[in-house]
């Protein structure tokens, strides 16, 4: 989840996540960054451990005493916050037999592994101290079968590309709100997705199968009639999952052919209003309507909407329709255009017409190359977690620090680890430039989201501050959700091979 792509928010982007991003796949990107320092001085590993894993795999393996090591672990990370832990071994895997020499190596050498695709995970999740990460970011290709309304894709694949392959064939697909994100830890995480509603819920129920990487090496087929019990943790277990997969066969949809949009700008003195009018306006939307709501800071020339205090903070409200027709667009956001709050509206545009990569974009450019700590909670109302958000959001100390509520609805959703929900989703992203400010602002997030847990029903894995919250991860699944978890990572990897949730240890296997 990200925040709208107003217009007037877009323009005060200052840099190009996509051209960033183009360059870090490879070490051929990294020229650039070849006088980046290096970690501290360490003992080095044995090159000969090294050369037995690089002779089994056609991908990079990179030591961390190689000379390339820290520019190519820094990309590993698309913010520009660098999380301080460093991996023995980093791979980029070419092919599945890549990913299955480098799990065998990591088994047969005690070398614990993460996952990575996009590095997208706000607290870098995937980067841990010794141990080997498996970078799948090149396993990428997309296979369509129109007929079937199905796709084959790699891991690497990011929801930009999937939705135009997907688009030539009038198939659309609930990606990531950001274009880059790649599917593979969006689906694993749960996958809060573009017409989530309408599109099973979360994005992770269109998983149909999952070829596997399993801790003893073999390539497994996960789905609801072949290891069923893997396939259930497959569709939410996350950065707790103890495999790498290595392929996703998804259900794809009829792409909408009228996609319309209204948004709304308040003054943030009027968020206890628009957040009320959001829980009398969401119950009315039909499914392919997505209701979000962000606090912001203002777009130029409304800081001084109003005189009170944080009014140089503003709250956006947009409906995006996915649908065939302008006339169902309109029919279908009229809980909204139709709802008095409308009247309080400082600004506004209304039957904007859309497409995924107008919201793509949208979604990007608010998010530049900066640092960044996320956290949420999901929520039956915003009568009180508003509250906590209008006392907070004047003192943050970062004027572009955004909240941002989504409205789910409580969708039913399949048997899988992704189980928690709400009404809402109750998110925010901090953001900021000066590392001189981490403790300023990650403190600020986790004291707002201690204060709003109580008032949640549980929380979303792929966006909590797994690094500041660690005894908060249980609560993004329920208890019986997460007991099933331990008992499938003591079968299919009782030996520990894959690191599990960040700052969460396992008990060790018994003798």
């Amino acid at each position: 989840m990200t925040i709208l792509n107003h217009p007037a928010i877009m323009a005060v982007a200052k840099l190009d996540r996509r051209a960033f991003l183009a360059g870090t796949a490879t070490l051929a990107g990294l020229s650039a960054a070849a006088l980046l320092p290096m970690a501290a001085a360490r003992a080095a590993i044995d090159d000969r451990e090294i050369k037995r894993l690089q002779a089994g795999v056609k991908g990079k393996v990179v030591a961390r005493d190689a000379e390339l090591y820290e520019p190519w672990r820094q990309s590993m990370i698309w913010q520009t916050q660098k999380f301080p832990r460093h991996p023995e071994i980093i791979v980029q895997a070419e092919s599945v037999e890549d990913v299955v020499a480098a799990v065998n190596h990591a088994r047969e050498n005690k070398r614990r592994i993460t996952t990575r695709a996009g590095g997208h995970s706000f607290c870098g999740c995937f980067l841990r101290d010794d141990g080997m990460l498996v970078d799948v970011s090149r396993l990428s290709t997309i296979e369509i079968d129109a007929a079937k309304r199905e796709a084959i894709v790699g891991p690497g694949v990011i929801g930009r590309r999937l939705q135009e392959e997907l688009g030539r064939h009038g198939l659309g697909f609930p990606t990531a709100h950001c274009g880059m994100v790649p599917v593979s830890g969006f689906l694993l995480g749960g996958g809060l997705g573009w017409n989530g509603n309408a599109w099973g819920g979360m994005s992770t129920y269109n998983i149909l199968e999952v070829e596997i990487v399993t801790a003893d090496g073999q390539v497994r087929t996960a789905s609801e009639t072949e290891n069923a019990d893997l396939f259930w943790a497959v569709r939410g277990g996350g950065p707790g999952l103890f495999g790498v997969v290595t392929r996703f066969r998804l259900r794809v949809h009829p792409a909408p052919r009228a996609m319309r949009s209204h948004t709304y700008i308040f003054p943030f003195t009027a968020t206890a209003d628009v957040a009320a009018a959001m829980e009398e306006i969401g119950p009315k939307l039909p499914l392919d309507v997505e209701l979000i709501g962000v606090i912001t800071a203002a777009p130029p020339g409304m800081e001084k909407a109003c005189a009170a205090a944080g009014c140089d903070q503003v709250f956006l409200l947009q409906s995006v329709a996915f649908v065939d027709t302008e006339a169902s667009a309109l029919a279908g956001m009229a809980p909204l255009k139709d709802h008095p709050i409308t009247a309080k509206a400082i600004a506004k545009i209304e039957n904007a017409p859309e497409t995924f990569e107008n919201l793509y974009y949208g979604n990007e450019v608010p998010f530049p190359q900066r640092r960044y700590c996320v956290d949420n909670i999901y929520a039956d109302s915003l009568e009180k977690p508003i509250q906590v958000f209008i006392k907070h959001m004047p003192r943050s100390p970062s004027r572009v620090t955004a909240p941002v509520l989504l409205y789910k609805g409580r969708p039913e959703l399949p048997d899988g680890a992704c189980a928690t929900k709400g009404n809402f989703y109750v998110s925010c992203y901090a953001q900021w430039d000066d590392p001189a400010a981490d403790k300023a602002n990650k403190d600020f997030l986790i004291a707002m989201y201690e204060e709003l847990q109580p008032l949640g029903t549980g929380s979303y894995i792929n966006e909590l501050n797994q690094e500041g919250r660690i005894h908060r991860i249980r609560e993004c699944y329920t208890a019986d959700g997460w007991r099933k978890l331990g008992e499938l990572r003591r079968t299919y990897d009782p030996g520990l091979v894959f690191q599990t949730f960040y700052g969460l240890e396992p008990e060790p296997p018994k003798a």
